[in-house]
């Protein structure tokens, strides 16, 4: 490398070091390097084909199979009238759109910061929690399929996500189960590898994917592509599936934290949502103590719910 080139590449890197002294923001890492590098390390390679596999059978071909009369499976509308409290907004089609980059930052920050063996190791690890998670909720899936009404709109990314989504797999919803799976993954991997997060980082990192998480989780009602029936059966799922990452208290204060950023939901409203999403999550809590089977309690509840006698007043 000439001299100017040395110069210039250690210009850069000062200037990271002046911008970012304590470590880049999570938003500042690309999403690439992990999609290049999986291929090369067998382990995640292995993880993200078993995974990809699933999304292909499960997300796209069943939905599809059943919207074009292929394949049956009952659909059940999980509309529920505290919905009509949160109000239409297509401006965050982004956030829900940004749902595969949340998890996929972190990936490309771990390699730079833990190195390519220890870092994709854990990207393994985490992309085979993520296939848990997808073929789990399959069980519900192909037993009830389940949907929402979704108001007309014509904004492009809202049509993006209608074109890819024939919407049919909204309880439970992992957007939701990936999103907490993510930030409590993460915790964990920062407590492990302490000596590369100080605690400065750690707690900043965590507060990022904490936020954005909820986010997230919140857009999934402004966006209107669940309901909030969906929230309490996705977070009830992972702690059954990862109590040891997520267990009942981190659902309970996760639940406590929806919506308390948003002014345009009433606070009367906030508080019936937070009830609601409380009530049925401690449901099916309870019901999940008289058997093995997590999915049990949510395959019921989705069998009730389709019972015209079942329905609120919407």
């Amino acid at each position: 490398m000439s001299k100017a080139g040395a110069n210039t590449k250690g210009a850069r890197k000062g200037k990271y070091r002046r911008d970012y002294p304590h470590g880049a923001p999570l938003g500042e890492f690309g999403v690439a390097l992990p999609y290049l590098l999986a291929a090369t390390h067998p382990p995640s390679r292995k993880a993200a084909l078993r995974y990809l596999g699933t999304v292909m059978r499960v997300f796209f071909y069943w939905q599809f199979a059943v919207k074009w009369g292929w394949k049956k499976i009952p659909v059940v509308p999980v509309d529920h009238p505290l919905d009509r409290t949160v109000p239409f907004r297509p401006d965050r089609a982004g956030a829900y759109l940004d749902f595969i980059c949340f998890w996929l930052r972190p990936f490309s920050m771990m390699l730079k910061t833990l190195g390519y063996s220890k870092g994709m190791a854990y990207c393994a690890e985490f992309i085979g929690l993520i296939h848990k998670a997808y073929a789990e909720a399959a069980r519900v899936y192909g037993f009830r399929m389940s949907t929402t009404a979704r108001p007309p709109c014509r904004a492009p990314k809202i049509r993006l996500i209608r074109l890819l989504d024939p919407h049919y797999l909204c309880v439970p919803s992992l957007h939701i189960a990936i999103v907490v799976l993510t930030f409590s993954f993460y915790r964990r991997v920062f407590r492990t590898e302490a000596r590369h997060f100080s605690g400065a980082l750690r707690e900043r990192y965590s507060a990022e994917l904490y936020d954005g998480a909820l986010e997230i989780a919140e857009t999934v009602l402004y966006v209107k592509q669940h309901s909030v029936n969906c929230i309490p059966a996705a977070l009830y799922m992972m702690t059954r599936l990862a109590p040891e990452l997520f267990p009942v208290g981190n659902a309970v204060a996760f639940i406590d934290r929806l919506f308390e950023r948003d002014e345009d939901i009433a606070p009367l409203d906030r508080e019936r949502l937070a009830a609601h999403i409380h009530l049925l999550f401690e449901q099916l809590l309870l019901e999940s103590c008289f058997g093995d089977d997590w999915a049990y309690p949510v395959r019921r509840w989705l069998e009730r719910y389709g019972e015209p006698s079942a329905k609120p007043d919407i």
